[in-house]
């Protein structure tokens, strides 16, 4: 699904990225607000408008690198190249690996082992603050609102190992195809 939005064109990628948080903020305000629904709608519209506004020009270069990544190949050796990458699976033509660690590379933002793990350092800070603001939110709260902070909690805490785990098998992926081990 990922190399799938990044290779869509941009309204569509606005789309998607809109409907996923518009439903995802609608729910999750629903859970702590006593507004009428027409507001939480409205907020839920206007939240994920902007936040996909927001991801959809942030991903303009990584979308324009990912289709030259996969310009050669045809299409049943694009999906082979997205396959190397995301699952492992062995490309047979010298071109559509080389393909693959192109979009690799591109997905992974052509940065280092040493970056990669920087920024993994980064995501443990960030998904850990969120959690344990959630927690604190939830046991400040006295007007009985905890159930908004607590799905925040775990939902944070349970996006955390899907995160890093699909970031290290693309890495893992993509530095067995350059060292051609795959």
């Amino acid at each position: 699904m990922r190399f799938w939005l990044i290779l869509q064109p941009t309204s569509l990628r606005f789309v998607v990225w809109a409907f996923f948080l518009a439903v995802t903020w609608g729910a999750l305000t629903t859970l702590q607000s006593r507004v009428e629904i027409e507001s939480n709608v409205l907020s839920a519209i206007f939240f994920g408008a902007i936040v996909a506004g927001f991801l959809t020009a942030t991903t303009q270069a990584t979308h324009r690198e990912a289709l030259e990544a996969l310009s050669g190949p045809d299409q049943a050796g694009r999906s082979q190249a997205i396959d190397a990458v995301s699952r492992g699976v062995v490309p047979t033509e010298p071109h559509v690996r080389a393909s693959a660690i192109l979009l690799g590379r591109v997905w992974l933002r052509n940065k280092s082992a040493e970056q990669l793990k920087r920024a993994e350092i980064w995501t443990w800070i960030t998904f850990g603050l969120l959690t344990a603001l959630s927690v604190v939110a939830a046991l400040m709260n006295f007007n009985s609102d905890r159930l908004f902070y607590l799905v925040l909690a775990l939902l944070s805490a349970m996006l955390l190992p899907f995160t890093l785990r699909n970031s290290r098998r693309v890495q893992r992926n993509v530095a067995l195809l350059t060292e051609g081990q795959i």
